[in-house]
């Protein structure tokens, strides 16, 4: 029996596939006033980009929360939005899941 050499061919999920649990991580972007906010909600609307979350904003803290992979795409995804729709933000921050936060994701305590 003579065996030949398989082949591996590793393809990567295609963009925007479908993820099981929870997102990566948080982006959190506060603004000045709440028209920014307002504008900046517009801007990440349902579906704006593959990878990204649906936004939500806290009016009380001025912040837009937008659930996403906690990588440098996403950031350079975050702020092509923000730039094209000529919106500025006064803070940006990556917050990435504790092993609590995993854990009541996938045991449902959330």
């Amino acid at each position: 029996m003579t065996r030949t050499p398989r082949e591996l061919t590793v393809v990567p999920p295609p963009s925007g596939a479908p993820r099981n649990g929870p997102p990566d991580g948080l982006v959190r972007l506060r603004f000045a006033d709440a028209i920014a906010l307002e504008r900046a909600g517009a801007a990440f609307g349902a579906g704006s980009l593959p990878g990204l979350g649906d936004a939500w904003s806290d009016p009380a803290t001025l912040t837009l929360q937008i659930p996403a992979d906690a990588g440098i795409e996403t950031l350079r995804a975050v702020l092509a939005v923000l730039d094209a729709a000529a919106i500025t933000s006064e803070s940006l921050t990556v917050h990435t899941h504790e092993l609590d936060d995993v854990f009541a994701a996938f045991t449902s305590l959330s």
